[in-house]
């Protein structure tokens, strides 16, 4: 495990910091969007030869109503993320959790991208200069 956790320090260095670039309008906030963890996560994983490989798990699917009163799926995912150093074989497990709904059906691809998100946020100790107990 010393390999893969000496690599895993140098991305953890080189993603410790992550602008909040997306704007929600309808609630007025700023957030780290997907993309910009994912482009900055990614590139420092392959700079390092460390694989990644997600698998999820839907945990909980139910209809619910939204505030308008209309019928959309809420699902709840898990998603395990193992991360293989491609030279020495070793690998990690970072595991995530993530919601979504959807009136459609992108309430699965909106839980997996929250849990993949904030499994990468959290197992890298990445900020996003904010203080979310603030308020």
């Amino acid at each position: 495990m010393q390999k893969i956790a000496s690599k895993l320090i140098q991305v953890m260095a080189e993603c410790s910091q992550i602008p909040k670039n997306g704007v929600n309008d309808f609630h007025h906030y700023k957030y780290a969007t997907s993309a910009d963890v994912l482009e900055k996560v990614n590139s420092a994983l392959v700079k390092h030869k460390l694989a990644s490989v997600v698998t999820p798990e839907v945990l909980q699917a139910s209809d619910v109503l939204n505030s308008k009163g209309n019928a959309e799926q809420r699902v709840t995912v898990r998603v395990a993320i193992t991360l293989v150093d491609a030279e020495s074989g070793e690998s990690v497990l970072l595991v995530g959790l993530g919601s979504g709904q959807d009136i459609g059906d992108k309430a699965v691809m909106k839980a997996q991208t929250a849990a993949i998100k904030y499994a990468y946020l959290m197992s890298l100790a990445i900020s996003t200069n904010d203080d979310p107990e603030a308020d």
